[in-house]
């Protein structure tokens, strides 16, 4: 019976073009013990959605698994099969305090409660730049996550892209960073962002439309303690934004900060991100806090790829798309990289076997 597993992720292997074994399958299965939503069988089995998608669609043609109104059940054959294979069901032992972050954001209420009230009027995320907002307890736990680890306070910070999380917003509201700089190609951003800067008197903190294909001026190189981005998750896209942050940062000790998935890739692609990070750019990897980031559902989700490749009609109606929150620091030799991102890298940014959500 155990060569199933291993036979449906053959089978899934090749359609989807990303390396999945049996033990991918036996998430899968393990979510479907307690989920029938496809959606939250992709967050329980942390798999790219094509990959669970494929996945769930191996299973239907082997009579493990049914579809009934757009509901995932197991079969007689599927509950017999995780019985004789001995598949625990998927458990959550989360702290409900904390989300599951070891960040409580309510901390600091102020910060949380005026956060809140700001951003109820924050531009709608839209498709054209791969926006998809966090909730507003993420971004408040993101600042307090760089607070406790030092890298707030009198420190000068480098906000780069997927402002719609408003991160940038929420350290300047602190009063506690030097100097806060905000980049996005979306215009309405930083309108928002420099709005509020203007009516709340906050005078260290700025919000630039930045197209981050670009090569940085050279007073940003160097000029930087922290950098908080947010990268398209493609090899070729990572490389390119996180590199210019590294290029950003002022001397060994200076931080980064960005979010990597599970939904658009894969653990292979994260083993791809990690080897660069130590071996390419002099970087070490202090923290990861997996499911860290928790994003509201998007508008235009039956618009895109994730929504198409589904083995169901019937869209995500909680949260599901997680993120781990990353932090790197700079070793002695660090180096970046400050090139421009070229045509045909910016086409393969978004989209490629394992993303599938923009």
């Amino acid at each position: 019976m155990a060569e199933i597993l291993e036979n449906v992720a053959k089978r899934a292997t090749e359609k989807t073009n990303i390396k999945l074994i049996g033990r991918n399958v036996e998430r899968v299965l393990a979510a479907l013990q307690v989920t029938t939503d496809f959606w939250k069988v992709v967050d329980y089995s942390d798999l790219p959605v094509p990959a669970a998608s494929e996945i769930i669609k191996e299973l239907l043609n082997e009579g493990i698994v049914k579809i009934e109104n757009d509901e995932i059940f197991l079969t007689d054959k599927g509950i017999n099969l995780v019985k004789e294979l001995n598949i625990p069901p998927y458990v959550d032992y989360t702290c409900q305090a904390c989300e599951g972050r070891g960040i409580p954001f309510y901390a600091n209420k102020d910060w949380y409660r005026t956060f809140v009230e700001l951003a109820k009027d924050r531009p709608k995320a839209i498709q054209e730049y791969d926006q998809g907002s966090v909730t507003p307890e993420t971004t408040i736990s993101r600042v307090l996550f760089l607070d406790s680890r030092e890298d707030l306070r009198n420190k000068e910070i480098l906000v780069m892209g997927a402002e719609d999380d408003l991160t940038g917003l929420a350290v300047a509201l602190t009063g506690l960073a030097k100097r806060v700089l905000i980049l996005d190609i979306d215009e309405r951003s930083i309108e928002f962002d420099n709005k509020i800067f203007k009516e709340l008197g906050i005078t260290n903190a700025e919000a630039i439309r930045f197209d981050l294909r670009n090569p940085f001026p050279e007073e940003w190189i160097g000029a930087f303690d922290v950098f908080i981005t947010d990268p398209p998750e493609t090899v070729k896209a990572f490389k390119a934004f996180i590199a210019r942050g590294i290029a950003a940062l002022r001397s060994e000790g200076s931080a980064g900060y960005f979010g990597l998935t599970l939904r658009d890739s894969s653990l292979n692609r994260w083993q791809q991100f990690q080897k660069a990070l130590i071996t390419d750019y002099g970087m070490v990897i202090t923290d990861i806090v997996q499911d860290f980031n928790a994003y509201m559902n998007w508008e235009y989700h039956e618009e895109t790829r994730a929504q198409k490749v589904a083995p169901v009609n019937k869209g995500p109606q909680d949260i599901w798309y997680r993120s781990a929150w990353y932090r790197i620091e700079a070793m002695p030799g660090f180096k970046g990289e400050n090139e421009q991102i070229k045509d045909e890298v910016f086409r393969e940014l978004y989209l490629d076997e394992e993303g599938s959500t923009t």
